[in-house]
């Protein structure tokens, strides 16, 4: 349990341009031209909370894609930090068991 003058490892974003406009292109497969693409990359990224081998979520809509980065230990300390009442660990793992996607429980355990 955290002592009352501890601080919670939280990180606020600063997103230098919240929108971005790009292209549906094709990845060549031999000679077939139809397969869709679409390819990010850039500093935005990292400035957007995404890093290097993190696992993504993604969520499929017709003409809506909703990625999200699951890093375990950064989900963690934001519910803490949004929470009003007491904290309770195994209830939070019990729920976070749950979540959809696959987590990144490796992050969490170094920062024990």
């Amino acid at each position: 349990m955290a002592n009352t003058h501890s601080n919670a490892d939280t990180r606020i974003y600063k997103i230098s341009q919240p929108e971005r406009y790009q292209k549906v292109v094709y990845r060549p497969k031999g000679l077939n031209r139809n397969t869709p693409a679409i390819n990010l990359s850039g500093n935005w990224l990292s400035e957007a909370g995404f890093s290097i081998n993190d696992p993504l979520k993604i969520r499929v809509m017709p003409g809506c894609l909703i990625i999200t980065a699951l890093n375990f230990h950064e989900l963690w300390h934001c519910l803490k930090s949004l929470s009003d009442g007491e904290w309770d660990d195994i209830e939070v793992a019990h729920w976070l068991q749950q979540f959809p996607g696959q987590l990144n429980k490796i992050s969490l355990k170094k920062n024990r």
